[in-house]
């Protein structure tokens, strides 16, 4: 690191202390609170129309990072507050003044972003009189952009798919049941809030787009459901935040009814809320034993347990840490108070709820996190198997092969693939993952991981197979006695993101994620019985290492922040 760039770190932190005192000032909880509205609003879109802009794009990236800072200053300046359950109404003076702190938490965070950015994607930084000065590469590779592109059609098929099935399945009688259940059960609370009662029929209703919704989530099936953690199933943490998404879902549907039953009531001051725990959890722990015991190897939970998962899904002062990070997920559930929760919409989209649930457990369980990840590659296995099969019905699986050299093990091999029809293997690495959201530290620490231990796999292997005979080869790789020696490749099989490895895979070597293996079946689909692994080869080739993509140029920008100023500009090209 250098002076300059240890220099604008300590200078940001000497800001966000100055931001600390500020908010500190607030004993109420009201500062957190109305910061959690204005979240919520920018996130519902209200007042941005059809097509956001980059202005609005812009807005909302320094109101997600800035919050989620404001949550953890106002949490940690005092034990407890004075009002944490305080309701009013979105006041312009309030909401101005709360902006302004969002702003300046929004402005540092971005500043933390960018000088991370700096080791990662070159460019350097110098110290003015005046300001500091980031000067970015002149071209910037978004080497993620083809695997975002491929999971946001995949989920886009997926919901509308979900949708037509589901529409059909319920069907118009109970649609029209729902629309006037939300009507009549929803009221005005205190003449300006909202207030609405229980119904069976609209927990079944949304129950099933929640599902479906986290069935998408990046990091769903990170563990098996049977995998404990507390002693506690994943698959009981995983009802807990389909409970939460679908809670969020009928709170809309629920303001949407409530508009238009009393037009003077504003979006503004209905969309967040926040509730007392114990009715919370009631509701949980029902749903959880409701819906759960549909499911094979279903634990039913107790008050204990549900308490257990609640404070797992929730951000409190004991695990604040979890915040720590430019572009750490948005807390599903705040613990305002012992007996109050807020519940911010903008927490739970299905894929920030997951990625929540998942440092969370990681932060709670250390331990038995770690003995977890070591145990599902197996999984991963089996599930290629099954996928690759459904197309290309003759090939042969080995599973977790030792190469050795000098009667030591070299490395080993998960997955090996044998195409006997036509002489081939391929050897294969499997790295699970967990997703990374939008916290650019983590996606630095595991890329760059995954590059070295990738490298150093292919190198060992590329190694071994340069000096191994015929006749070991087959033995080591359970081939047919007498066969010629085979054509092989390797290949490693990523669960969420791939795209680093371009830096060090070339060859006879393929990289691919998850989603791109499966899109690269589905385009074999047609040639069932006919297409051979080195079809399948080929299209994950296509997939997996398009033609570069560059971000757009980056316009150059201002950023004071009380004493600190900072310039980000490009090089030109």
């Amino acid at each position: 690191m250098t002076d300059s760039l240890r220099e604008f770190y300590e200078s940001l932190n000497q800001e966000e202390r100055a931001l600390a005192a500020e908010v500190a000032t607030d004993r109420l909880g009201l500062l957190m609170r109305i910061a959690v509205n204005e979240l919520d609003l920018d996130f519902e879109g209200v007042d941005v129309g059809t097509e956001p802009t980059g202005a609005d794009e812009e807005r909302s990236y320094l109101m997600r990072i800035g919050v989620v800072r404001i949550v953890k200053l106002a949490m940690q300046a005092h034990a407890r507050f004075d009002a944490p359950t305080v309701t009013i109404r979105r006041n312009l003076t309030y909401s101005g003044a709360v902006l302004s702190l969002i702003g300046v938490a929004g402005a540092i965070e971005h500043g933390r972003r960018i000088a991370q950015s700096l080791t990662a994607k070159g460019g350097w930084i110098e110290r003015l009189p005046d300001r500091f000065r980031i000067v970015l590469p002149a071209k910037l590779a978004d080497l993620e952009l083809h695997e975002r592109e491929l999971e946001r059609v995949q989920k886009r098929h997926y919901r509308r798919t979900f949708a037509e099935d589901y529409e059909t399945t319920v069907g118009a009688k109970i649609g029209d049941e729902v629309r006037s259940l939300l009507t009549d059960l929803v009221y005005p609370f205190a003449e300006h809030f909202i207030g609405y009662e229980a119904d069976p029929t609209l927990d079944f209703y949304f129950f099933g787009p929640a599902y479906s919704d986290m069935l998408l989530a990046k990091g769903f099936d990170t563990f098996h459901f049977s995998t404990a953690f507390g002693g506690i199933t994943f698959g009981n943490y995983q009802l807990a935040a389909i409970f939460i998404v679908s809670v969020a879902m009928k709170h809309r549907a629920y303001v949407r009814a409530l508009l238009d039953k009393e037009p003077s009531i504003r979006i503004e001051d209905v969309l967040t809320v926040s509730v007392e725990t114990p009715g919370f959890l009631e509701g949980m722990q029902a749903f959880i034993n409701e819906f759960g015991e549909q499911l094979y190897g279903h634990e039913p939970v107790t008050n204990d347990t549900v308490r257990s998962i609640f404070d797992v899904l929730s951000v409190s002062r004991r695990n604040l840490s979890l915040l720590d990070r430019p572009g750490a997920p948005i807390p599903p559930l705040i613990q305002c108070s012992d007996d109050h929760v807020i519940r911010p919409l903008a927490g739970a989209d299905s894929d920030e709820v997951m990625l929540f649930l998942l440092n969370s457990l990681q932060h709670s369980f250390p331990k038995e996190y770690d003995r977890a990840q070591q145990a599902r590659e197996g999984v991963m296995q089996r599930a290629a198997e099954r996928v690759i099969l459904s197309v290309l019905p003759a090939l042969e699986f080995r599973g977790n092969i030792k190469l050795r050299q000098a009667d030591k093990v070299l490395t080993d091999i998960d997955l090996v693939i044998v195409d006997a029809a036509n002489n081939r293997v391929i050897l294969a690495q499997l790295k699970h993952q967990d997703p990374y959201g939008a916290d650019f530290a983590t996606m630095l620490a595991r890329t760059d991981r995954l590059n070295r231990q990738v490298s150093d796999w292919v190198h060992k292997v590329r190694s071994w197979l340069a000096a191994v005979s015929t006749a070991e080869l087959r033995a080591t790789l359970r081939l047919a006695s007498g066969s010629a020696r085979p054509e092989v490749s390797l290949l490693i099989l990523t669960r969420h993101y791939a795209h680093s490895l371009r830096k060090v895979v070339g060859g006879d070597a393929t990289f691919s994620n998850w989603n791109q293996l499966v899109t690269a079946v589905a385009r074999l689909q047609g040639r069932a019985g006919e297409a051979t692994m080195g079809d399948l080869m080929k299209e994950l080739k296509v997939l997996s290492t398009p033609e570069e993509e560059e971000y757009l140029p980056e316009p150059s920008s201002v950023w004071t922040v009380g004493n600190l100023r900072f310039t980000v500009e490009q090089e030109q090209a």
